[in-house]
């Protein structure tokens, strides 16, 4: 629940800023975030899934740790190059981030069906449907605050669905790339330390 806690105070603030909504309607969107993390918080704790996300045996452990480093590596970049160039300047710095938007994924997903079949099958499990069910939960709440329900909603409401598709899709991505790597390289360390909670708070 910490981590919940973190998602929606950080969404909160840049609610407020960079993207200039009242603190009504940010404190509304930011609900988005807290769902976000909750959902596969919720699917660890209901299952009791001790999580372990190594991967141990023979060639699928060392293949393991590089395609997932290497595809948060790749998305990174992209992300970089689209910030910095792509989004003012366009080509070709646009079509470099859209493959390695692409390419960051597919080295993702690979890792993390060889975590599936070699690795720790519950917590492999119960982590592809926390980032589904993550994206779609944070997607329809996020999406219907900001063009349906919201004190106003700051977008109109026949944005809904390209608004939903662009959070659920992104989320996916980010959440199928970056949160697997966090969860691979942090866990352990995490679960050596006080931070680790077997509760929804201690």
């Amino acid at each position: 629940m910490w981590g919940c806690l973190a998602g929606y105070i950080s969404c909160f603030f840049l609610g407020l800023w960079p993207s200039g909504y009242t603190p009504i309607q940010s404190f509304i969107w930011s609900w988005a975030d807290f769902i976000e993390a909750l959902a596969p918080a919720a699917i660890f704790r209901l299952f009791k899934i001790d999580p372990d996300f190594s991967v141990k045996r023979g060639w699928a452990a060392k293949a393991f740790p590089p395609l997932i480093a290497l595809g948060s590596i790749i998305l990174l970049l992209g992300i970089i190059v689209q910030v910095l160039w792509g989004a003012t300047l366009g080509e070709p710095f646009t079509t470099i981030y859209v493959y390695s938007v692409y390419t960051g994924l597919a080295l993702a997903l690979i890792g993390v069906l060889l975590g599936l079949l070699v690795g720790h099958s519950k917590t492999w499990a119960a982590h592809i449907a926390g980032v589904i069910l993550a994206s779609i939960l944070s997607g329809v709440w996020g999406a219907g605050t900001l063009t349906l329900w919201n004190l106003p909603p700051p977008l109109p409401a026949e944005l809904f669905w390209p608004v939903f598709t662009g959070w659920v899709v992104g989320d996916l991505i980010v959440l199928s790339v970056l949160s697997t790597a966090l969860l691979v390289a942090l866990t352990p360390v995490f679960k050596r330390t006080g931070l680790y909670v077997e509760g929804w708070w201690a």
